[in-house]
């Protein structure tokens, strides 16, 4: 225990420091209270192909820090000519350009240079190397690529609350279609019972119009037929009434009065 009261404090203090004034575009903590065991975050540097991307790191002290450089390796998968595939980082301050002046942040800050350039002259991939060299577009087009597929921020799942409230608020629509149903359908039956309505009044007009029709010529026969007996009843009245006629013969002042019903004797 004695031995590690040196680094303890030594990682203590580079801790609190870190936390209190973070290097750019960098940060780091302790990971489930292990002071020998840190997790850092490394933004890509804007205007590379790494611009956007989220590198996370594992840092593990060793027992003789700080006369032994940490283990610091990529968790991130990136595609880097100086990073290989198990996240192991080819930077000469991590090897043999090591010091006890060293610390965490500038390291970090190291590694955040390294990213956004790379040193194909002393890499850890070949193949890497070589196309950053030859083709660097195309170089910079597969970057761009893992590092949208493997550094980009990912969509965090909501939380129950939120799944409720997406849920009720998902609901409230299907009640608002449920009331515009409804009203739709009292609509529809007020309309059809005004239809029937009208159907039945038109109904009811198309059976009395023959009844109607009907009724006409019986009216104009019987106003006919009065008409006949008014007219037998005149002509009755003026043969009864009719005048006798007055004869007179030749030039003389005498007339006689002749009843043309009267029978000549």
């Amino acid at each position: 225990m004695t031995q590690l009261n040196g680094p303890v404090m030594r990682i203590k203090r580079e801790l609190n420091e870190i936390m209190q004034n973070p290097p750019p575009n960098c940060s780091a903590e302790m990971y489930k209270e292990d002071l020998f065991h840190w997790k850092a975050i490394i933004m890509g540097p804007s205007g590379t192909a790494y611009e956007g991307g989220i590198f996370k790191l594992d840092i593990r002290f060793p027992g003789a820090y700080p006369f032994r450089p940490p283990q610091i390796r990529f968790i991130t998968r990136i595609y880097h000519c100086n990073v290989d595939s198990r996240g192991v980082i080819c930077l000469d301050v991590l090897n043999e350009r090591w010091s006890p002046v060293m610390n965490i942040a500038k390291v970090l800050l190291s590694i955040w240079v390294l990213i956004g350039e790379c040193n194909p002259n002393d890499p850890l991939v070949m193949g890497i190397a070589d196309q950053y060299k030859c083709n660097r577009r195309e170089h910079d087009k597969v970057a761009r690529y893992w590092t949208k597929r493997f550094a980009m921020p990912k969509p965090k799942a909501s939380s129950k609350a939120e799944q409720e409230l997406m849920q009720s608020n998902a609901q409230e629509p299907d009640k608002s279609d449920q009331v515009s149903d409804q009203v739709s359908s009292q609509a529809s039956a007020q309309l059809s019972n005004e239809a029937s309505a009208q159907v039945s009044t038109q109904e009811l007009e198309q059976a009395l119009e023959p009844l109607s029709l009907q009724s006409v010529p019986e009216q104009h026969e019987e106003a006919s037929e009065l008409n006949q007996n008014q007219a037998q009843t005149q002509n009755q009245a003026q043969d009864q009434q009719e005048p006798e006629t007055t004869v007179s013969s030749g030039t003389g002042s005498d007339a006689a009065t002749v009843n043309p019903n009267r029978s000549e004797l």
